[in-house]
């Protein structure tokens, strides 16, 4: 399709603002919404077909009808022709952006796991009640039919999912974007349950949330808060209401097209995170699906590092969003860098970044000060602004894994200036050989450098290095790098751990006994975990896997569930428990070289307010000496922040609130 200028259309938008609700509590800031990002994409360098619905609040109390035209109503009919219209026209590689203003509702189900789980959009219809609803697994149906035919999705949902109405009469300048679910509106608009096409995988007229969206195969999520959460609009300098979501979505959005940077959709979710951390920290936005798209535009470059965000607190404080379990240590330092700086190491530089050093220590965040001479130090510090991204450049050392360089591989590696440059090897020759190592580097018969356990047994599932392969001393000592990461990351626990805090939960294997140890699975059979939360508030998980590969994998975000698991407290929103169910294989390569059996360690994060772990994840090691280990060597300067003293006491109980604990699990997997 073309537009009126005769261009070829690869971007479609379909925007929905509502403020008019005939029977409920109408909104003041989702038509501006809907408004504020059509200008943005209007005013873009590329042509988007655009459609809007909105349902504007008459100044007649009497009126029954918005002020738009009807053909611009966002009902049931008009948002589902549009739909089907996206899906016929959209070809292969095209953009599409669908954004939600309104409120949300959600309906109980007491037969269902989740008694609270079921949502819907709530739209406007010319009917008795003045509304309908758009229900979650159809608007679902509909993405998975526009991801099969090659579109790349993104939907922003700047809605409640609560259900509830809360009645907050002493907070000045907000409206929660929730009303409470009526059944008489799903009588009185009866609707097609599968107006895009069967869809096997909806076998239900209504579905849970947390099942809608735990793997957004191909699309991806922005949603304005978590699960149990409530979404509200607020005052924006300047008069008028805006969605929070929103508001901070378009801003970022318009930072970049100034600089003419492309982020990812996770540094966006990143940076849009850390503005409601600082600006509006009662509902925490959440990311769902791809990671790696771009935000309508072309596929952004992952940076090659992951980056920590800065904010200012309430009393002056210049804080990181990140803290002891990251690893972070007093006497820190970081290059902060604008929002809009682009993330390509290559392209990084030290113009238009303030250095900063780790002043205190929190448990999940951390005070800054700046790094400046005493007459720019003023002037720096006002430079920085909430969102800005931190990149670190000294650290004091953590432990480090001891390799031994056997007499044939010393002789030939560059060890000595190579181990300036690693920040987790402590390398050993035989000249040194009182210091227990786990493993060791060796020159084979064939003239290739292999690796060793410590019985000197070669590790099969590690490459071999041919001594004449250009640049082999850096492969050699990139997997030496790779292998110290993975192995601190494998040793990391909480040593002194909260009581309080790990009473509040319970977190158990589904089969066999014990909060951790070593399990026997058969290839292709189940094992996984059930978490309880024991207390009155929410707890957090981030799950990892650490594969036969040697690669670390968050396995919630890979199945496209965001950063990290909810686990609400028990009661009229949930059970308070959850169930982890992972499908256990020996991996194919292990196969091919007639390995039976392997083993995975599944590491578990629980933490009592939202946070993640970017850079807590590894690639895998490929078995071809040819394939480039990732430069680590240099470049992890935010995953050695992450590992440092992980293990040492908390030293501000003021900030007990951000508690963490850890549990290991390790699963042997054997062909039957």
């Amino acid at each position: 399709m073309v537009d009126e200028a005769g261009v070829a259309l690869t971007h479609w938008a379909v925007l929905i603002g509502i403020d008019f609700y005939v029977r409920d509590r109408c909104l003041r800031g989702s038509v501006r919404d809907a408004e504020t990002v059509k200008q943005y994409l209007e005013t873009g360098p590329t042509p988007v077909d655009i459609a809007i619905f909105t349902a504007t609040t008459p100044s007649d109390p009497d009126s029954r009808h918005p002020i738009e035209e009807p053909a611009l109503w966002p009902t049931y009919a008009n948002i589902v022709a549009k739909l089907k219209r996206v899906l016929e026209k959209a070809k292969r590689g095209d953009f599409v952006y669908i954004h939600y203003s309104g409120h949300g509702t959600r309906r109980k189900n007491e037969r269902s796991t989740y008694p609270a789980g079921n949502l819907a959009f709530v739209l406007f219809e010319d009917n008795e009640h003045g509304s309908s609803y758009l229900i979650g697994n159809v608007l679902a149906s509909c993405l998975r039919k526009m991801v099969e035919k090659g579109l790349l999705v993104t939907l922003v949902l700047d809605c409640c999912y609560s259900g509830s109405v809360l009645r907050t009469g002493g907070v000045q300048g907000a409206d929660i974007r929730a009303i409470d679910y009526n059944p008489a509106v799903d009588a009185a608009s009866p609707q097609d349950p599968n107006p895009f096409g069967s869809d096997g995988a909806l076998r239900d007229a209504w579905m849970p949330l947390e099942q809608l969206f735990i793997n957004p195969d191909g699309y991806t999520i922005l949603a304005a808060c978590g699960p149990h959460e409530k979404a509200w609009e607020l005052t924006i300098e300047g008069g008028g209401r805006r969605g929070a979501l929103s508001y901070f979505l378009v801003e970022a959005l318009s930072a970049l097209r100034r600089s003419g940077v492309e982020l990812t959709h996770q540094s966006l979710y990143q940076h849009i995170h850390t503005r409601f951390h600082a600006s509006w920290p009662q509902q925490n936005p959440m990311r769902y699906g791809e990671r790696n798209f771009s935000f309508f535009g072309k596929l952004g470059i992952p940076p090659s590092i992951a980056f920590t965000s800065v904010y200012w607190a309430e009393d002056g404080r210049l804080c990181l969003r990140a803290g002891e379990a990251h690893g972070v240590h007093k006497g820190d330092e970081y290059a902060v860098y604008p929002f809009s700086a682009p993330e390509a190491l290559t392209v990084w530089t030290s113009a238009g970044s303030v250095r900063v050093r780790v002043e205190t220590v929190h448990s999940l965040t951390s005070d800054l000060v700046v790094v400046e001479e005493v007459a720019s130090a003023a002037s720096a510090v006002t430079t920085i602004k909430t969102g800005w991204k931190a990149k670190p450049v000294a650290q004091l050392s953590p432990r480090k894994t001891s390799v031994r360089l056997m007499p044939s591989a010393s002789s030939l590696l560059p060890w000595r200036e190579a181990e300036k440059q690693q920040r987790f090897l402590r390398l050993y020759t035989e000249d040194n050989d009182t210091e227990p190592c786990i493993f060791h580097v060796a020159l084979n018969e064939q003239k290739e450098y292999e690796i060793l356990d410590g019985s000197l047994e070669r590790i099969v599932n590690l490459p071999t290095v041919s001594l004449h392969m250009p640049g082999a001393p850096d492969r050699v000592m990139d997997v030496l790098q790779h292998l110290a990461i993975f192995k601190f990351f494998e040793g990391v626990e909480n040593q002194t751990p909260n009581a309080y805090f790990e009473d509040s939960f319970s977190l158990l294997p589904i089969h066999g006994a014990g909060a951790s140890g070593v399990f026997d699975v058969r290839h292709g059979d189940k094992w996984g975990f059930r978490v309880e939360n024991l207390g009155d508030r929410p707890l957090y998980l981030a799950i990892f896997n650490f594969k036969p590969s040697w690669q670390i994998t968050n396995l919630i975000s890979e199945a496209g569930g965001g950063d990290c698991l909810d686990v609400q407290p028990k009661g009229e929103d949930g059970t308070g428990k959850e169930e982890i169910p992972l499908t256990m294989h020996v991996p194919e390569p292990l196969l091919r070289r007639g390995e039976k059996r392997c083993e995975d360690i599944v590491k578990v994060f629980i933490t009592r307010k939202q946070t993640s772990f970017p850079s807590m994840v590894l690639p895998d090691l490929s078995l071809c000496a040819e394939t480039p280990a990732r430069a680590t060597r240099g470049s992890d300067d935010e995953l050695w922040n992450f590992l440092f003293q992980l293990t040492t006491p908390f030293r501000d109980q003021d900030h007990a609130h951000e508690e963490w604990a850890s549990r290991n699990f390790i699963i042997c997997t054997a062909m039957k």
